[in-house]
């Protein structure tokens, strides 16, 4: 009797275990099912379902493929301890699952004539086991693999394939909406820059304009410490910050000389325009663009229009979409004037920091020089050059000599303190 009831306590404590066990996977899967819900971002979703996946199943690996089908590929943007991949659609073990629909439980992978070890080479990976299911849409259609390799205790068990099936089911909902989002996301930017070149194209500047002072503001953003939202957000409405010149005239516009002061009245009205034309929106991102579009000829010191808003009145967005603005501007050829040097033009700006601009705003600018001058060497390879008096840009390799000298020289100018 005392073996038989020791047998029976080892067995009660075992069941005990592995209740834990599974109390503790169930958890982690409620838990994963609410962030997985609210996160839009495709990569750090993949990034957190194949984390999920780790603890959950204890496995070394865990990759998540999406289908390609224009590509017939299986491409995955996140692999947990390995770079990004392309396999094709018609081999190795996630092709398999995608033409049956059926998981695979592989022990030992070298010997399973499915696998495909390209990926292993690629990668210098070694891997024994796998466990890899389908990931279908609302309408049952396979749309993808969440594949796990290698459980750290030896093989996976059917247990772990039915935890799998469940989050790859989670997983497949969450990653339908968040490239909806990223779909909806690009139209939005597309639509954005689309608008914004109709009033460039007006004024005879150049899309490659648009583009750059948009990059120029989101680094200026993010070396101030703002959210990646806020920062993604005035990347795309800085493009905006012209777009009530739409409604001035195009005599105006491409004037090649001087504006008279009566001209110079009516051009002021872009930035009404441009806020009357962006008004009442609730989305977030036309919000600032507005704000931009109506604030990004004030001054720091309140001489600037349409309403002399003066220091911190105006809105941030303004301020840093002015800078990266004006800074291209000067460093560009256009209608009325030639491209200025680099080195005037970071005396200049530097010269009406406290006066025109914020001087945190500059401040931050030039210590972003060598990523604005990376994103300027970038266009210049693309075939968008920005001048540098009768030069263009050096490329990103002659950066950081060339700024070694201009920043000493520009240093040598006085800062205005702040008002």
């Amino acid at each position: 009797m005392p073996k038989k009831s020791g047998r029976t306590r080892q067995s009660l404590q075992h069941q005990l275990r592995d209740l834990r066990e599974w109390k503790r996977r169930l958890t982690l899967l409620l838990e994963f099912g609410k962030r997985g819900t609210a996160e839009t971002n495709l990569d750090r979703l993949l990034e957190l379902l194949v984390q999920e996946a780790k603890m959950l199943l204890g496995a070394d690996r865990a990759t998540v493929f999406l289908l390609d089908k224009k590509q017939h590929q299986l491409w995955s943007r996140v692999a947990s301890q390995a770079d990004a991949i392309r396999v094709p659609l018609d081999k190795g073990i996630a092709g398999t699952v995608v033409a049956t629909g059926k998981a695979l439980n592989i022990s030992d992978a070298y010997r399973d004539a499915r696998f495909n070890p390209e990926v292993d080479r690629q990668t210098g990976y070694r891997t024994r086991s796998v466990l890899a299911v389908p990931m279908r849409d609302n309408r049952a259609e396979v749309i993808g693999v969440f594949q796990v390799l290698n459980q750290r205790k030896g093989g996976f068990s059917d247990r772990d394939e039915e935890l799998l099936t469940v989050l790859a089911g989670q997983a497949a909902a969450s990653t339908e909406n968040a490239q909806l989002y990223e779909q909806l996301y690009r139209a939005s930017q597309d639509t954005i820059l689309r608008l914004a070149s109709a009033a460039e194209f007006r004024d005879k500047e150049t899309h490659a304009h648009l583009e750059r002072m948009s990059h120029y503001s989101a680094i200026i953003a993010e070396e101030m410490g703002f959210p990646k939202s806020w920062v993604e957000n005035l990347r795309l409405a800085s493009p905006l910050h012209d777009i009530g010149k739409i409604g001035v005239p195009d005599a105006i516009l491409r004037k090649p000389g001087k504006l008279n002061e009566e001209e110079w009245k009516e051009m002021r009205k872009h930035t009404l325009y441009g806020a009357e034309i962006l008004k009442g929106s609730d989305n977030e991102l036309i919000q600032m663009s507005q704000k931009v579009a109506l604030s990004h000829h004030e001054w720091w010191n309140g001489q600037g229009y349409p309403h002399g808003l003066k220091g911190k009145e105006i809105p941030i967005e303004a301020r840093i979409a002015t800078v990266a603005d004006v800074f291209d501007a000067l460093t560009s050829r256009r209608v009325y004037k030639p491209s200025f040097s680099l080195e005037e033009t970071l005396g200049l700006l530097k010269k009406d920091s406290g006066i025109r601009y914020d001087p945190h705003v500059i401040e931050i600018f030039l210590k972003a020089l060598p990523r604005i001058t990376l994103v300027m060497a970038e266009y210049a390879r693309a075939g968008h050059p920005v001048t540098d008096g009768a030069r263009t840009v050096p490329q990103a390799k002659s950066v950081t000599p060339l700024w070694s000298r201009v920043i000493r020289s520009v240093r040598r100018l006085p800062l205005q303190s702040s008002l």
